[in-house]
């Protein structure tokens, strides 16, 4: 069966990023027409107005504006839309909504691939084209809704915003949560077990010791075998087994 080109329009308020998934789709994808790019608001509303896309590619947050601020005032969202985020892997795994896609930064090319061939098998004029704009909403909600963990010590059981936790130190068979508002909380689990718990949000094993939130390293550094500086300023070495799969983690080139 012959495939119909997708026209594609790319909304991202950075010009790099916007490049970047232009030559993805150059490259991997060439059913894909791109017809536009945008990275402001008034450019983006004449884009989505004017040049009448397929399919759009988006970055949900634009500097202070999300994109929903924007789509609501069009008058109808008759596209389908391809979330671009830097969300973790947990968001877009736990909440994929069996519509088009939501791909992390940096772009996976299988990952596009796979997109693109589901668009292009999907009917722009399908009957649920009017509830998209809610749809897309809902699915917004529920991808940024704070995910959360719930751990006991001989207080209670204390529920916790993962994205606060900066990092877990080990003690034994006792593991320490370190936290952006500086309370403290220790559990009796060592801290292989909380690694299980939390490898799925971003977090990493630096060393027998330490398992921190990738979100919250402010600077890596080689000398003395290497460490990390954390947002608190505290630093934490990295064990030198574990030095490879970390840069690999935080894309250092």
């Amino acid at each position: 069966m012959e495939r119909h080109n997708l026209k594609c329009f790319i909304i991202d308020d950075e010009k790099k990023d916007r490049e970047n998934i232009r030559l993805l789709l150059n490259t991997y994808c060439p059913q894909v027409e791109i017809i536009g790019e945008a990275g402001d608001k008034l450019s983006i509303l004449e884009g989505l107005t004017n040049v009448n896309p397929d399919i759009v590619f988006l970055d949900v947050q634009l500097g202070t504006l999300t994109i929903f601020d924007i789509l609501n005032e069009l008058e109808e969202v008759n596209f389908k839309i391809v979330f671009v985020s830097a969300y973790n892997q947990y968001a877009v795994d736990g909440y994929k909504y069996n519509a088009i896609g939501y791909l992390l930064k940096p772009i996976d090319p299988r990952l596009l691939v796979e997109v693109i061939n589901k668009a292009s098998q999907l009917n722009i004029e399908d009957e649920h084209k009017d509830d998209s704009l809610n749809e897309i909403k809902d699915l917004y909600a529920k991808i940024h809704e704070v995910p959360k963990i719930s751990i006991t010590d001989t207080k209670g059981t204390h529920v916790i915003k993962i994205p606060s936790v900066l990092y877990c130190v080990s003690n034994g068979n006792y593991t320490t949560f370190i936290r952006k508002d500086d309370k403290e909380v220790v559990i009796s689990k060592n801290l292989k077990y909380i690694e299980s718990k939390l490898q799925l949000y971003g977090f990493f094993r630096i060393h027998r010791s330490y398992l921190i939130n990738l979100d919250h390293v402010k600077t890596l550094v080689k000398d003395q075998g290497g460490y990390v500086i954390m947002c608190d300023e505290k630093s934490l070495p990295i064990a030198r087994d574990s030095k490879k799969a970390l840069y690999d983690k935080l894309n250092v080139i």
